[in-house]
C-alpha cells in the first residue's frame, strides 16, 4: 500500500536513450518471442519499450488463482503466525454486493479508511469469481495503457489498482484505458482511502494550475465509471459476530479490541508501529518517545487498563532511558517526543494513544506483543511502586493477577491485601490463593483458599477440591467438590466425575456425570464419552468424542486417538494424538511415541518422548517411557540412563525394566541384585525376570521352584519360561508339554520356541503353523525361521518376501541373507543394496559380506582395466 499524499503534479519525467531502449527490447524480443512496438506517447519515457516487452509477455502475469497470497496484492500484513502473515477472511457485510456486481467489463472501487479492508476485500471477492483471469498489477499509469496488449491475447484480464490515487498522479492511468478494458470484458478492481477520494470531490477542486485542474479532472472521469462500495474501518456487529467463530488467536486478539479499533486497523498498524518503537532506540532517532511507550506499556502490563496521566509518564520513563543508554542516545525534548508517539499512523492508531486531560495509553498491540515476547523483561519496580502507591483509584484485583502472571507473587499478595480490605466475599483471597496454587506453592494456596470459602465464596472450594486432586489426595478432593455441589456450585460434578473415573468408581462416575449432563453443563458430555471407553463400550465412546470434536477438539482428538490405540490401529491413531498435542495435551505426546513404537519408529518415539520430557522435566513415567523405546532400538547405555533417571524421580516399576536390560546385556549380578530390590517393593513383575536370570545363569532348581509358584498363581508367561529351563536341561518332551500349554493360553511368541524345537528334530512341517500365527502377530524371529524354511524348500521367491517381512519388524540378520540369495542370483546391485542396509544396522554378517562384495568388485573392475581395448 502506498501512503504517499495525493499531488497530480508528484511525478517527475526522466529522459531516457531511444536507442538503449532498442536494444534491451530487442533482447526481450529474442528471448520471449514477442512483438514489440516502439515509440508513439508512451516512447518518451526512460524503459518504456522495455516496460511494454515486459507487459506484453501474456505468461509473465499469472493467474488470480496461481496467486493467492494476499500480501502480494498490497494486503497490509498481520503479526506473523506459523510463516503466515494473514488470518482468515471473515466476511464482510458488502461482500455480496462486490460479488453480484463482478462482471465482464465492470469496474468496482472500494472506499475506505486506511485499513479499513478494502484491499483484502477486493482480494478475496477476485479469489471467488476471477480465478481463471491473468492478474496485472501494473507499478504506475504509464504501465496500465499495455493492459489493451495484452487484452488481445486473452481478455479474461483483471487490472488491480491498489491505492488508485498512485494510478491518478503523472503519469496517469488514461480514461481510454478503463474504457477499453470495459469494452474488451476485461475487469478493474481498484481502492483507495476515503481521505484521497475526498480530495478529488468537486468541493476540493481549488487548484489555480491548469495541469492539475486537467489531473483531477481524469481522475473524476475515471471514478465516475465504477460502481463504489464504502467500507467502515469499525466492523459491524454481524462482522465481529462472523469473526468469532474464528481459531486464529490473532483474530481473537484484535476482537478484544475491535470497541476501539477497526479490526483489520489492529492488525494492519501493530506491526509496522511496533517496529517503530524498536527502531525508536537509535541515538539521534527518539529515544525520548520510545521510553515514553515503554513506560505506558508496563503500567498497561502492570494492571493499569485506564489512561495515565503524563506527570507518571514523564517520571517512570527515565528509568527506560538510563537503561537502554540515557544521554548516549542523545534524547529529544518531551514536547518533541509526545508529537511523534502520537503521530497517526492509520486512522486513530498511534503508539501512544491520548485521551482527556492531558492522558496516554499505550497501543494496546504494543502491549500484547511485548507481553507475548519470548524475551520478556519483569516489569521494573518504579511501574510496581507507583501502582501499589495507594494513589490510584481502581480495581487491585486486576493489578494483583497481573504481578501474578509475571511471577512477582510478593506484589500479588500485596494487591490482593489491599483488595481485600473492601472486599467482604473472598474474592481477594480467592485470587490469592489462585496466585500461590499456580506457582506451585499448595500450603499457602490451601490457606487463602480456606480463607475465601469461609467468607462465603463456593468457587474456591471447587478450586480447593482441584488442588486436592494436584495433591494426589483424593479423598480431601472428592470432600470439597461435593461441598461445592452442596452449596449449589454445579459445574463441581464434572470434578467429581473425574476423580472418581481415576479411582475406577465407574458406577459413581456414571451417577455424577448424569447430573452434570442434567444441568446442561457441555464438558459433560466429553466425560461421558470417557466414562463408556472405561466401561469398554468403545464403539459408543467414539460416536460421544466425535460430537465432542466442535467443542472441545483438543481432548476429543485424544479420546479419539485412544479409542484406536485400544483397538491398536496405531497408524489411525496418530492423526488424532496430533491434533491433541497441537492443542497443547502434552500425554497426547506420550500416546503418540507408543503408537510409533509399536510401528517400529523407536527414533521417532524417543524423539516424542524427549519433547514430553522438555516440558515435564521431573514426570518420572516420561523417563520410564524414553527408557522402554531406547531399549527396543538395542541403545543400552542411554535406556539404562533414562531408567536410572526414572527410579531417581520415585517410578519403581523402572527397576525391573532396567534388571531386564541389564540381564539381556549379561550383566547379571547387576541384573540380580535390582531384581531382589524391585521384589523389596512388592512389584510381581520381578519374579518373572529373576527367573529367566536363574535360567540363564543356570540354577535351574532355583527358576523351577519360582516358576512353579506363579503358575499357580495365574501367570501364563512362566509356562513359556518354564518350557525354556525344561529345554535347557534336554527333557525335549516335557519343555513341548510346557510351551504347548503356553501356545494354548494365547503366547504366541511361545509358538516361535516349539517351532525351534521341531526344526532341531527334523519336522519343518510341524514348525511352519507356529511360525505362522505368530508372524501374524509381527513377531520379526518367526518371519525369519519361515524365510529360512521356505529357501530349503527352493521357493525362492517366497523367501525373499518372508526375508523383506523379517528385516520390517527389526530382524537384520535378514538382511543379510536377502543378500546372499541376490549373490547366487548374480543381482550384484540388490545383493549389495540389503547388505549395507543390514550392516547399517549393526548386523556383523550384513558388513562381512558387503566387504566381500567390494573386493569382487574391485577385482572385476581391475580385470577389466587389464584387457587390452582395440584400436
Amino acid at each position: 500500500m502506498n501512503d504517499r499524499p495525493f499531488s497530480p503534479l508528484n511525478a517527475t519525467h526522466t529522459a531516457g536513450s531511444v536507442a538503449h531502449a532498442h536494444d534491451h527490447a530487442t533482447t526481450f524480443q529474442q528471448e520471449h518471442g514477442v512483438q514489440i512496438y516502439l515509440g508513439g506517447t508512451q516512447g518518451d519515457n526512460l524503459g518504456t519499450a522495455i516496460t511494454t516487452a515486459r507487459l506484453a509477455s501474456l505468461n509473465f502475469w499469472p493467474l488470480v488463482s496461481e496467486n493467492a497470497d494476499p500480501v502480494k496484492w498490497g494486503v497490509h500484513p498481520a503479526p506473523t503466525r506459523e510463516d503466515s502473515r494473514h488470518v482468515d477472511y471473515v466476511g464482510r457485510d458488502v461482500d455480496e454486493n462486490i460479488v453480484q456486481a463482478i462482471k465482464p467489463g465492470c469496474f468496482l472501487l472500494l472506499v475506505g479508511d486506511s485499513t479499513a479492508g478494502k484491499s483484502r476485500t477486493a482480494f478475496e471477492a477476485a479469489q471467488r469469481l476471477l480465478g481463471d483471469y491473468r492478474v496485472f498489477m501494473p507499478f504506475d499509469g504509464s504501465e496500465t495503457a499495455i493492459a489493451s496488449e495484452l487484452m488481445k491475447h486473452d481478455a479474461r484480464l483483471l487490472l488491480w489498482l491498489d491505492d488508485l490515487d498512485v494510478f491518478l498522479a503523472p503519469p496517469a492511468v488514461s480514461v481510454r484505458t478503463i474504457d477499453e478494458i470495459a469494452e474488451k470484458n476485461g475487469v478493474v478492481l481498484a481502492t483507495i482511502r476515503a481521505e484521497r477520494y475526498n480530495e478529488l470531490s468537486l468541493r476540493e477542486d481549488r487548484s489555480a494550475f491548469n495541469a492539475e485542474r486537467l489531473l483531477v479532472r481524469n481522475a473524476r472521469q475515471i471514478m465516475s465509471r465504477a460502481s463504489k462500495f464504502f467500507l467502515d474501518r469499525r466492523w459491524s456487529a454481524e462482522e465481529i459476530d462472523r469473526a468469532q467463530t474464528s481459531s486464529d488467536p490473532r483474530m481473537a486478539d484484535a476482537l478484544s479490541h475491535a470497541d476501539e479499533y477497526g479490526v483489520a486497523e489492529y492488525l494492519a498498524a501493530g506491526p509496522q508501529l511496533y517496529e517503530e518503537w524498536r527502531n525508536a532506540w537509535a541515538p539521534g532517532g527518539h529515544p525520548r518517545a520510545a521510553a515514553l511507550v515503554a513506560s505506558a506499556i508496563d503500567f498497561k502490563r502492570a494492571g493499569i487498563s485506564r489512561p495515565v496521566g503524563v506527570g507518571e509518564l514523564l517520571k517512570a520513563h527515565e528509568y527506560y532511558l538510563e537503561q537502554n543508554g540515557g544521554i548516549r542516545l542523545r534524547p529529544e525534548p518531551f514536547e518533541q517526543a509526545i508529537s511523534w508517539a502520537t503521530d497517526p499512523l492509520h486512522a486513530t492508531t498511534s503508539l501512544l494513544v491520548p485521551y482527556e486531560a492531558g492522558t496516554y495509553k499505550a497501543f494496546d498491540y504494543l502491549v500484547d506483543k511485548v507481553a507475548n515476547s519470548e524475551t520478556l523483561k519483569e516489569i521494573p519496580d518504579i511501574i510496581w511502586d507507583e501502582v501499589l502507591s495507594g494513589k490510584w483509584d481502581f480495581d487491585f484485583h486486576t493489578v494483583g493477577e497481573y504481578a501474578a502472571k509475571t511471577g512477582r507473587t510478593d506484589l500479588a499478595e500485596k494487591a490482593y491485601r489491599i483488595a481485600e480490605d473492601s472486599d467482604s466475599e473472598g474474592r481477594g483471597a480467592f485470587r490469592l490463593g489462585h496466585v500461590f496454587d499456580t506457582a506451585g506453592e499448595y500450603d499457602q494456596a490451601e490457606a487463602w483458599y480456606e480463607r475465601s470459602a469461609n467468607s462465603g465464596n463456593v468457587r474456591a472450594l471447587v478450586n480447593l477440591g482441584y488442588l486436592y486432586m494436584r495433591k494426589n489426595d483424593s479423598a480431601q478432593a472428592e470432600k470439597f467438590l461435593q461441598a461445592a455441589v452442596q452449596k449449589g456450585e454445579e459445574k463441581a460434578a464434572l470434578g467429581l466425575t473425574v476423580i472418581l473415573l481415576h479411582q475406577n468408581r465407574i458406577d459413581e462416575a456414571d451417577t455424577w456425570c448424569l447430573f452434570a449432563e442434567e444441568k446442561g453443563l457441555k464438558p459433560a458430555k466429553i466425560l461421558r464419552a470417557d466414562i463408556c471407553m472405561a466401561k469398554g463400550n468403545i464403539d459408543q465412546a467414539e460416536k460421544a468424542y466425535q460430537e465432542s470434536m466442535a467443542t472441545f477438539p483438543g481432548r476429543a482428538a485424544a479420546g479419539l486417538g485412544l479409542v484406536h490405540l485400544h483397538r491398536k490401529e496405531f497408524s489411525q491413531a496418530i492423526p488424532h494424538f496430533q491434533v491433541a498435542a497441537h492443542k497443547n495435551d502434552h500425554n497426547a505426546l506420550r500416546s503418540m511415541a507408543y503408537c510409533y513404537s509399536e510401528l517400529r519408529n523407536h527414533d521417532k518415539a524417543q524423539e516424542l518422548s524427549r519433547q514430553y520430557i522438555k516440558e515435564h522435566p521431573d514426570h518420572a513415567v516420561a523417563y520410564f517411557d524414553l527408557g522402554l523405546y531406547l531399549s527396543r532400538a538395542n541403545n543400552v547405555s542411554e535406556a539404562e540412563s533414562a531408567y536410572r533417571k526414572a527410579i531417581e524421580l520415585g517410578d519403581n516399576r523402572a527397576i525391573t525394566n532396567l534388571a531386564n536390560l541389564l540381564s539381556n546385556a549379561e550383566r547379571y549380578d547387576e541384573a540380580e541384585e535390582l531384581y531382589l530390590s524391585a521384589l523389596e517393593k512388592q512389584d510381581g513383575k520381578a519374579r518373572s525376570g529373576l527367573a529367566h536370570l536363574y535360567r540363564l545363569t543356570g540354577r535351574f532348581s532355583a527358576a523351577i521352584r519360582m516358576l512353579r509358584d506363579l503358575v499357580r498363581e495365574g501367570h501364563q508367561a512362566a509356562h513359556k519360561e518354564m518350557g525354556r529351563v525344561q529345554e535347557d536341561l534336554g527333557r525335549t518332551n516335557l519343555a513341548i508339554l510346557w510351551l504347548q500349554k503356553a501356545v494354548d493360553l494365547g503366547d504366541k511368541s511361545a509358538g516361535v520356541r516349539l517351532g525351534y524345537i521341531y526344526e532341531r528334530r527334523g519336522e519343518p512341517k510341524k514348525a511352519t503353523p507356529y511360525y505362522r500365527v505368530a508372524a501374524e502377530d509381527g513377531d520379526g524371529h518367526a518371519y525369519l525361521h519361515l524365510a529360512m524354511i521356505f529357501e530349503y524348500r527352493g521357493e525362492i521367491e517366497k523367501a525373499k518376501d518372508l526375508y523383506r517381512a523379517a528385516f520390517a519388524h527389526d530382524e537384520f540378520e535378514a538382511a543379510a541373507r536377502l543378500g546372499r540369495l541376490y549373490w547366487l542370483e548374480g543381482n550384484l546391485s540388490q545383493s549389495e543394496e540389503w547388505c549395507r542396509k543390514g550392516a547399517e544396522k549393526g548386523d556383523g554378517e550384513a558388513k562381512r559380506y558387503l566387504e566381500f562384495l567390494q573386493e569382487c568388485l574391485i577385482e572385476s573392475n581391475d580385470k577389466s582395466d587389464s584387457t587390452p581395448k582395440e584400436a
